[in-house]
């Protein structure tokens, strides 16, 4: 048995009939309009309904994409202070300026050096070019070093590495961003070198080939930490000029590289890989030394010697929220702001979202520097470089978990309509070769807050390190980009509308998300339209968006205010929605209001084609079995023969459901469910209903096929079955159940059961009479 798939909108007969002839489809446009008001056989308009406008909006997924940007902006649109004429600025923000645009600060005209703080020295340089830069070189201190040994989890090969660093004065420490490695590195010197003699630089702007040609720049006896800009690799004529800097001023270098492997011989004897340590051992360190320092009590100790901290530890490693925060965010940067965190912790479970939530606000921040950095960053060279990139990463973080090729599409479709906005043009230069995944996803010092370790999977997929960072992304696009609002809901539609069954779901669900940050907005702009739309696919995306929406508290009642209005609308697509909605968490939130309304959609007759009220039911039957079955019972029982139909096509979806433990291999409807088994009298008459119904017959046959197949591989679970069909094939089914028990029994044991009467089965008359399989004939 497998557990059917809830509707993606596109099966056999979701578009609703408008007429009362059963399976009759709705010619385009002839769908009664949604004035808001009750049809003939319905209540009058509750609260929540939908009004009509003035004129029919452009169908979503089809049109211009400026027309649409331009409908959703015309409700209640306000022009912002500032207005740029309908060129979006929004992402050029003033206070990041622009990366390399105007060259270094002219008051640097002299070379020379400018003590900064206690600890630092700004060194200025002009490099062959004629333009002077400045670099910071700072000195750790000893307080500082010793803090670093205390907190400091070995790494594999460390002692090779100091030897390779003593003989060849200059190592390559390759290795992501965020992995220790500079601690490594510093601690590496500390060893060679003595405990007041590690310095650092650090500059992005200056590449370490310029670096290498300025004499003075190592200081004589010291240990120097040099890291990479992210687009610059090292190559063996740079590695030489270190070498001979190093053996004049009798110093040690150690530069920090994020490349992959080389198969440079020369390179490869300075390389040493650096691999994080185990992160549950890091965190142990970081907190237990934390937790050291405070000097309190974790458990009011008579005499405390530090066991309670020890035990406190250990609670915090064995926690499943912690463990998942630790899985998460793996890198040793990471876990030291997650061991600051729980160092503030009382260590009750209801305070822990309280501790942890300053470790929400700096995610936000990584992915705020993020895509602000791409900003400043357009360049004469490639104007879209930076947009693409920013398309790139909100992509990526959308469509988490999908292929790469679905990743590739939706970007270059946002950066489509990003550009129409901007400049009132799609039509984008196409780049064949781009910087690659690890390129697009870049921030500052080449460190990705978004991309998560390469698994080898295939296809390959986008993988973010925390899938929470796609909620940080939506909030800072949403929030600090006020101008790529629109524009990120178009994208949003278009991808319902266009692209294949996974995307269509995840950009309808994060639609659903945005709505918790302004429902009016994206409900009236563009849920609204879905749920009225006639094709089967906006229908649904509309109940995926709301069913996510419906997770923030303060919005249930105005969702389920909204559906009854649709319920109580004229609109027979509205109808359908409000169906699917009902199969989603808002029905399962108030079941009782749920099947009064779903009777309420099953008696019109503009569902008669689609099985959307069905699906709502056999989606609410796992949480409220006993009130869904007695509205099924009470449906196939109705003189309407719609009610019928519908209670008829929700036993054959409850029939397709497995059973729990210990009946998985028995059909659902034979097992108990939150205590309660259904009747074997009325379940046989829904048998009987939906196996007579013409609308319903076929399926219902293949479905009865299916549950004796089941009979073949239990004994008991045979018995059941027989018991069970001799009471539904009766009357005219009895001539009917012949041909199909014929046709099976050549493979099905629990067939021939059925269809051989008792006294054969025993070892009776080898020409029986033809069976009567019960009742009368």
């Amino acid at each position: 048995m497998t557990t059917h798939t809830p509707a993606t909108g596109d099966e056999e007969n979701t578009t609703p009939v408008s007429s009362g002839t059963q399976g009759a489809p709705v010619a385009e446009g002839s769908s009664p309009p949604d004035t808001g008001g009750a049809s003939p056989d319905a209540p009058a308009e509750q609260p929540g309904a939908d009004r009509p406008t003035a004129a029919e909006p452009t169908a979503p997924g089809r049109g211009n994409r400026l027309d649409r940007i331009d409908e959703l902006r015309a409700p209640g649109a306000k022009p912002d202070p500032g207005d740029s004429g309908g060129k979006d600025k929004s992402w050029r923000h003033a206070d990041d300026p622009p990366r390399g645009a105007a060259g270094p600060d002219p008051a640097f005209a002299n070379v020379g050096q400018t003590v900064y703080g206690d600890h630092a020295v700004l060194v200025n340089i002009q490099l062959p070019d004629g333009r002077h830069v400045t670099i910071l070189r700072s000195q750790r201190t000893k307080a500082e070093l010793l803090e670093l040994e205390h907190t400091w989890v070995a790494v594999d090969g460390f002692g090779d590495a100091l030897e390779l660093l003593r003989d060849k004065r200059v190592v390559v420490l390759r290795g992501r961003v965020g992995t220790g490695r500079r601690t490594t590195a510093e601690l590496m010197l500390r060893h060679v070198v003595g405990l007041d003699r590690v310095v650092g630089i650090e500059d992005p702007e200056v590449t370490l080939t310029q670096l290498a040609g300025q004499e003075g720049l190592l200081l004589s006896e010291h240990g120097t930490v040099l890291e990479l800009p992210a687009s610059e690799a090292v190559t063996s004529g740079t590695l030489r000029a270190f070498a001979l800097l190093a053996r004049t001023a009798s110093a040690y270098v150690v530069i920090l590289d994020g490349h992959g492997d080389t198969t440079d011989p020369t390179l490869a004897q300075h390389t040493v890989d650096h691999t994080s340590p185990p992160s549950e051992n890091v965190l142990r360190r970081h907190l237990g030394h934390l937790l050291l320092r405070q000097r309190g009590c974790a458990d009011n100790c008579a005499e405390c010697i530090g066991d309670c901290w020890k035990e406190f530890v250990d609670r915090c490693l064995a926690h499943d929220g912690i463990a998942a925060e630790l899985a998460a965010h793996p890198r040793p940067r990471q876990i030291v702001e997650l061991a600051q965190a729980l160092a503030g912790w009382s260590g009750a479970d209801e305070e822990l979202g309280v501790a942890l939530g300053g470790l929400r606000r700096r995610r936000r921040d990584v992915v705020a520097r993020l895509l602000k950095q791409d900003s400043a960053e357009k360049t004469t060279e490639d104007p879209q470089a930076a947009p693409r990139r920013q398309a790139f990463q909100i992509a990526y973080a959308a469509l988490h978990s999908l292929p790469l090729a679905d990743v590739f599409d939706a970007s270059e479709l946002l950066l489509g309509i990003l550009q129409a906005v901007e400049t009132g043009t799609d039509r984008l230069p196409r780049v064949v070769f781009d910087g690659g995944v690890d390129q697009m996803l870049h921030s500052w010092g080449g460190e990705s807050p978004l991309a998560a370790a390469e698994t080898g999977e295939q296809p390959r997929r986008a993988r973010i390190t925390d899938p929470r960072l796609l909620f940080d992304v939506l909030d800072v696009v949403w929030h600090d980009f006020d101008g790529v609002r629109l524009p990120l809901l178009v994208w949003l539609e278009e991808l319902v509308f266009t692209r294949r069954d996974e995307v269509r779901r995840r950009a309808a669900q994060i639609t659903g998300w945005l709505a918790t940050y302004d429902f009016d907005e994206v409900c009236n702009g563009m849920l609204r339209q879905w749920a009225a739309d006639e094709r089967g696919t906006g229908r649904q995306a509309a109940a995926w968006a709301l069913d996510i929406a419906a997770h923030d508290d303060r919005l249930v009642a105005r969702i389920q205010g909204r559906v009854l209005g649709w319920v109580r609308s004229a609109n027979p697509m509205l109808h359908d929605t409000a169906a699917r909605v009902y199969s989603t968490r808002i029905g399962r939130l108030a079941p009782a209001d749920t099947l009064r309304e779903l009777r309420t959609l099953a008696s019109r007759d503009d569902l008669n084609g689609s099985a959307s009220v069905a699906r709502a039911l056999m989606d609410l039957y796992p949480v409220a079995p006993e009130e869904t079955w007695r509205a099924l019972v009470d449906w196939n029982g109705a003189d309407l023969h719609r009610l019928r139909v519908h209670a008829a096509r929700g036993m054959t979806l409850l029939g397709r459901l497995a059973g729990r433990a210990p009946h998985e291999g028995w059909p659902l409807l034979l097992t108990a469910v939150e205590g309660f088994t259904p009747e074997p009298t009325e379940l046989a008459g829904l048998w009987r209903g939906a196996l007579g119904d013409p609308t319903t017959a076929s399926r219902a046959w293949k479905l009865l096929h299916a549950w004796l197949l089941l009979g073949d591989e239990d004994p008991v679970l045979a018995d059941r079955l027989a018991d069970l069909f001799s009471a539904v094939f009766v009357g005219r089914l009895v001539g009917r159940s012949r041909f199909y028990l014929r046709d099976w029994s050549r493979q099905s044991a629990t067939a021939r059961r059925l269809l051989t009467p008792p006294g054969i089965a025993a070892g009776g008359t080898t020409d029986p009479a033809p069976p009567t399989l019960g009742g009368n004939p």
